[in-house]
């Protein structure tokens, strides 16, 4: 009887605890026989991960998006570096399962090393920098930006994404940062759509060997190099806020329009948005129109960008930035 007591206990002594019990040992049958389970290290801990492609029939925007699923006891979070197949991927996304087998995320496979000096003047993670996931956004925001009522001006900007961490808070509007070759300065910084991770927006600027370390590929490092950073950021009472108004809910197959509201000493101002942009790490929108009052977005008719988040960004001629985040959501 005993023995009896000690086995229905083990397998739960209700219905749910029995069926979770169950479902959990399916998972683990299929979890240990997969033939797509590898050994990997997540954040250093050594562990098993099952990977699946994102989309295989997905022909328009080709992409090396993979899910990665894990025991409930994985220590993966948004944010986490994973070291599989030789290279280093970054947790993007991270679904929260009704029923809590195992653990299920979206990583992307990380395609450029970042350095900076700290405030401390050191370069970043013990000169070994961070490895990130970088995309370019000038063809995506149309590859111009509104410098007047009717110029047109080419601009060239990237999306940078970053686990966010002490040294990652550090960087801030204006920081220049070396990509490829080339300088881009820090336009734009979203922290709070994705938490654990830093979402960037950066826009070419020009290579200056006089301050940038070219062989390092850290910008400002002749002028940072060995100096700590102690001033305080100022207040300004009278500084410049820009609200982007618009739906935070953008249905699949919808079409939306965001405004721009620019509050000068709490008022009002007729002052337009000078660069209009969009930070869209999946493809799911595309911009139909912009102007310096609105821009024009239209999601894409595709079930799988259900649960992708955008950022609309707008800048005014001084540089004040601001944002508006924004999911995507089924129709029904």
């Amino acid at each position: 009887m005993n023995l009896f007591k000690k086995r229905m206990a083990l397998k739960g002594l209700s219905s749910y605890e029995r069926n979770m019990y169950f479902k959990k040992r399916e998972f683990e049958n299929w979890f240990n026989h997969a033939l797509n389970r590898y050994k990997v290290s997540i954040d250093g801990v050594e562990q098993y991960a099952v990977f699946q492609d994102h989309n295989q029939n997905n022909n328009d925007n080709l992409s090396d998006d993979k899910f990665m699923i894990t025991k409930n006891n994985s220590n993966v979070d948004v944010g986490s570096y994973v070291e599989w197949d030789s290279q280093t991927w970054l947790t993007f996304g991270y679904e929260f399962k009704t029923i809590q087998t195992h653990k299920q995320c979206r990583v992307k496979e990380t395609n450029e090393t970042f350095k900076w000096i700290n405030k401390n003047g050191d370069i970043c993670n013990e000169g070994k920098g961070y490895r990130g996931h970088v995309k370019n956004q000038t063809l995506y925001t149309l590859g111009v930006n509104t410098g007047g009522n009717h110029l047109w001006l080419a601009n060239a900007q990237m999306m940078m994404f970053l686990p966010n961490n002490e040294e990652v808070d550090q960087l801030s509007l204006g920081d220049r940062l070396f990509i490829g070759k080339n300088v881009y300065q820090i336009m734009f910084n979203d922290d709070v759509s994705r938490i654990g991770l830093s979402n960037f927006l950066l826009e070419q600027d020009m290579l200056n060997a006089n301050v940038d370390n070219i062989e390092l590929r850290i910008a400002d490092y002749y002028t940072k190099i060995g100096k700590e950073d102690n001033k305080e950021e100022e207040v300004d009472e009278g500084q410049k806020m820009v609200n982007i108004e618009g739906v935070e809910k953008a249905k699949v197959g919808s079409t939306q329009i965001y405004t721009a509201n620019i509050i000068n000493d709490e008022k009002e101002t007729d002052e337009g948005i000078y660069k209009w942009s969009v930070i869209d790490a999946d493809n799911a929108v595309d911009v139909i129109n912009q102007n310096p009052n609105s821009i024009t977005i239209k999601v894409k008719s595709d079930f799988g960008k259900v649960g992708s988040k955008i950022s609309i960004v707008g800048m005014i001629e001084d540089g004040t930035v601001g944002s508006k985040s924004v999911n995507i959501v089924s129709p029904y």
